[in-house]
């Protein structure tokens, strides 16, 4: 890829650019405007805090993602030498994040519109086909377990498709933004912090409950002898999807169907659009 400003990349030549999340944290800072003083003087929780607000995860989370796109195994996802250009992955993680429009971006970075546009969905896309290497169901199947994961639906608002006949199309209408979007189906195991599965998108509009039912989350639950825990929308499949809401569940079973819910909700990032 061409680039109009290549002082930005140390090592773009090597078998690797491995950073640690020290040095990321301190590039990432720099890169949206904190001077080094700023970040020298400021405690090591506040950096943290200011780092994350801007590219979404931690330094320590981010770093590993660089390093996956340079040792990854998969084609699709891997980033060759001369693409390694840190400046414009942490910008792709921002856009992940912000969804900055193109002008902000512009601004915020001091980068040429096109060239920004074509560097951060370059990078958009090389992580995005990390999915296959990172979200994997156990081969044990999760043991002994007969819980094995939480289950929710994420929506991510979308532009409003066309329509043969009609200005809006029902049938993508999210029910938590109000608009057109998508609806992801995530799948978080109870005995570790890991995504193991994601289906979709579909439209937002097709219900949780539909695609648990149908898109085949239901049937893989039932071939492993299984059981999901889902809020109460997730009622009817007693067999493989434990709801919140069943009244003979026990104190202690209630508290931790309502922790594994919880947790799942705080994990899961809202994403405000899809699509590029």
């Amino acid at each position: 890829m061409d680039n109009d400003d290549t002082s930005d990349d140390d090592d773009n030549h090597g078998v690797t650019s491995i950073l640690t999340p020290s040095e990321l944290l301190k590039i990432g800072l720099n890169l949206v405007g904190f001077t080094r003083r700023r970040i020298r003087r400021a405690k090591t929780t506040t950096n943290m805090k200011r780092f994350k607000s801007f590219f979404g995860s931690s330094p320590g989370v981010i770093a590993m993602i660089w390093e996956d796109l340079q040792k990854t195994r998969i084609n699709e996802a891997r980033v060759p030498p001369q693409d390694r250009k840190i400046k414009y992955f942490l910008m792709a993680m921002h856009h992940l994040k912000r969804y900055p429009t193109e002008f902000e971006r512009e601004a915020k970075f001091d980068v040429n519109i096109a060239w920004s546009r074509d560097w951060v969905w370059f990078f958009v896309e090389k992580i995005q086909a990390l999915k296959d290497e990172k979200i994997l169901w156990p081969d044990d199947n999760f043991g002994t377990d007969v819980w094995a994961i939480s289950v929710d639906g994420t929506h991510c608002w979308i532009e409003e498709p066309q329509h043969p006949i009609w200005s809006q199309d029902p049938k993508y209408f999210s029910h938590k933004y109000g608009t057109a979007g998508l609806n992801y189906e995530l799948g978080i195991s109870l005995s570790e912090s890991k995504l193991v599965w994601m289906n979709g998108p579909f439209r937002a509009g097709l219900n949780d409950v539909q695609v648990f039912r149908d898109q085949g989350l239901k049937a893989k639950l039932r071939h492993c002898g299984k059981m999901a825990i889902g809020d109460g929308g997730y009622g009817g499949h007693p067999y493989q999807c434990s709801t919140i809401t069943n009244r003979h569940d026990s104190k202690a079973i209630r508290t931790f169907k309502s922790r594994a819910l919880k947790r799942h909700a705080g994990q899961q990032q809202p994403t405000k659009r899809a699509g590029k």
